[in-house]
């Protein structure tokens, strides 16, 4: 198993785009994949069809010692419940709101940065990949999340504003590094980029000289992407529904290398 975390403090990146995209591709290569919704708001269950469910919430709960007292039955049987078959070889474990009452349990006291690895390699060893998608945020979950990753992605759009936030997450990467993270950052991938725009070429080619080690192949802009919450559908289901539109082709190729990147590395 491989655990791959999409994460970056910043919103608006396309942090649950790549997270789904990059699943459905892997599970479209033959990988048993689980998609692991850790956001609150439940984006990456409601992106593919499926309702917002404390999957999430009853992972971790089960290994926080106040609320793990207060469930009773069987655990592994009632978060193994909770998975939601999303497309063939592709698994989700639904999140919502009440996953930010196991953030806040979390943050009460000492943190066992271990937990969530724990949780998830005892609960899902059967998948060859979990991909875990992220709110947002700083500590609690994401930190986790981090600590979880044998791979970690970190989506940026190619925009000046987002430098700040991709900078502020590395900097999580160098802390958590410092305490023994054994994880690596798999790559910086560059999102809405747009060649006819002057910024986002110039904010691209800053990030390639930045982080020449680890910038991936950008992403560009793409209407089909930004309306694939809307349909509910994974980029691979909207190129075929839209068989010739460039846009939504070129989008799959493009998941289709980031996850051959993170095949190879």
């Amino acid at each position: 198993m491989k655990i791959i975390t999409i994460t970056n403090q910043k919103g608006g990146v396309g942090k649950t785009t790549t997270a789904i995209n990059l699943a459905a591709t892997l599970a479209r290569n033959g990988k048993h994949t689980l998609l692991a919704d850790l956001d609150p708001q439940g984006n990456a269950t409601t992106f593919l069809g499926a309702q917002p469910a404390p999957g999430a919430y009853l992972l971790l709960a089960a290994y926080i010692p106040n609320l793990a007292a207060l469930i009773t039955g069987d655990i592994s049987q009632q978060i193994k419940s909770r998975l939601i078959q999303a497309r063939e070889n592709l698994d989700i474990l639904p999140g919502n709101m009440q996953t930010a009452v196991a953030q806040n349990f979390m943050l009460q006291g000492e943190r066992d940065l271990t937990m969530l690895r724990r949780a998830i390699t005892e609960q899902f060893r059967e998948y060859d990949f979990v991909i875990l998608d992220t709110a947002p945020s700083v500590g609690g979950i994401l930190e986790l999340a981090t600590w979880a990753a044998d791979k970690v992605i970190i989506p940026t759009a190619c925009e000046t504003g987002s430098i700040e936030g991709l900078l502020k997450t590395i900097e999580t990467l160098k802390a958590l590094t410092a305490r023994n993270w054994s994880g690596q950052l798999t790559g910086i991938l560059p999102t809405f980029f747009d060649e006819m725009t002057r910024e986002r070429r110039e904010t691209l080619a800053h990030y390639n000289r930045a982080f020449p080690e680890v910038c991936l192949s950008p992403i560009h802009e793409s209407t089909a992407l930004r309306e694939l919450p809307n349909n509910q559908a994974t980029i691979f289901e909207k190129a075929e529904a839209e068989r010739g539109k460039k846009s939504a082709q070129r989008a799959t190729q493009e998941f289709e290398a980031l996850a051959r990147t993170i095949l190879r590395r």
